[in-house]
């Protein structure tokens, strides 16, 4: 959601000069090691005893979809900012990229939180309406 929220921001000119794929991959990168410092401390505050070997590797990998959220549209972004696509078909590509994880997402949720297989599609579908009224923001921030 993040990544999508963050694509809100930029417009085609930060395509051109690589500032977009910074942001993203920045978000990225940041949100990762906000994840990280929230699991190793409040692990270590749970158990209130030194954290185990392997800990922070453990919380690490656990945020690394976080990482993997900002490639994608990242590197879509990156492929504007060196001319191997149109800054503005860069720009709407990665937020629909953005967009199709986020409603994946979703349904992954519903597919391993419910054992009904129709939630799947309703999982889906509230991540859809809310990464919807973002990129709606977009199209409202971005004219």
């Amino acid at each position: 959601m993040l990544v999508v929220a963050a694509l809100a921001v930029v417009d085609t000119d930060d395509v051109s000069y690589g500032w977009g794929w910074e942001l993203i991959t920045g978000v990225g990168l940041a949100t990762w090691l906000a994840h990280l410092y929230a699991e190793v401390v409040g692990d270590h505050l749970r158990h209130t005893a030194d954290l185990p070997p392997g800990e922070v590797r453990r919380a690490m990998a656990d945020g690394a979809p976080i990482l993997l959220a900002a490639v994608l549209p990242a590197v879509v972004l990156l492929l504007g900012r060196i001319d191997v696509l149109a800054a503005g078909w860069a720009l709407w590509l990665s937020v629909a990229v953005a967009f199709l994880q986020l409603v994946g997402v979703g349904a992954f949720v519903g597919w391993t939180s419910s054992e009904r297989r129709s939630r799947v599609w309703g999982y889906a579908a509230a991540t859809a309406a809310f990464g919807g009224l973002v990129v709606s923001l977009k199209l409202v921030l971005s004219h």
